[in-house]
Formats: C-alpha cells, structure tokens, sequence
C-alpha cells in the first residue's frame, strides 16, 4: 500500500496526464452542418433544438436540420397549439437561418400532406424533401458533416 504522504491536491504530477486542458468556451468558425433528427416524440425535437442552438453559436455555422420519425406530426399545421412551445423553439432557430426540412416519408407514413406542414418563417420557411436519407447525403456531398443527436435518459 502506497501513502500519500505530502500530495498536495493540486499537485497535478499525482494525475495520469495532469490536468485537462480547458477548451470549453473556444469557438469553431464556419461549420457545416447537416443534423438528422429521428424525433420518435417532442422530448426528442426540444433536445436536438438545445444543440442545434449551441451550434448556432459558432461564428458561420450553417446548419441544415432534417426532421424524421412519428414526432414529424408535431410539425403540422393542425397541431401547432398541442406543441406551441416546441414549434416556437424551431421557429426561432430558423429566423437564426438553421434550414429545416421534413421527411417526406415520414409526412407520408403520417398521413399528411406538404401542404399540412407548418414553413415556420417565411424568410427562411421549412420544406418536405424527398425523403431523409436522399436528402442527408446531398447535404454530405456539398460539405456538411453529418450529426445525430440521441437524447440520453
């Protein structure tokens, strides 16, 4: 048994590697985003605004965001008072320029149309893309790196 006899805490030489260094407010300019959001419920769309947001704060960021799965139908016009508070995080985040899309399967598998889906604003408005990998891989090809936020329970 070895005694730590005269280590002090912050003596970092006790430490594998000392200490950690400290990154945590450093900025990435000019990031390409492509961000797939497979929304199985409203809990996952207001996670993935939270990071789509914290991306948001690099300086240049551009952030392409496609929403698929069943909580697609938080999206359509007929359920904006049910999710308000959700949609409401999704319109700001577009008037900060991040482009949102829809799967058009996912519209399909839910019964709606293109035209029941809410544009969100009108200088930046939310489109129904073909389909959700189609449309990730376009994305891909100019550039932007693909990320998948998965909310941790």
């Amino acid at each position: 048994m070895l005694a730590a006899v005269g280590v002090r805490a912050d003596d970092n030489a006790l430490y594998p590697g000392g200490t950690a260094l400290d990154r945590h407010t450093q900025k990435f300019k000019n990031l390409k985003i492509v961000m797939d959001i497979k929304a199985r419920n409203v809990a996952n769309l207001n996670f993935a605004a939270v990071v789509a947001r914290r991306i948001m704060e690099h300086p240049g960021s551009k952030l392409v965001v496609v929403v698929e799965g069943p909580a697609i139908t938080a999206f359509a016009k007929d359920n904006y008072l049910d999710h308000q508070g959700a949609i409401d995080n999704w319109v700001s985040l577009a008037e900060m320029g991040v482009k949102v899309e829809y799967c058009g399967n996912s519209v399909k598998g839910a019964g709606l149309k293109p035209e029941d889906m809410m544009g969100l604003t009108e200088k930046n408005p939310a489109a129904v893309n073909p389909g959700a990998f189609p449309s990730i891989a376009y994305y891909e090809a100019l550039g932007y790196q693909l990320v998948i936020p998965e909310k941790l329970d």
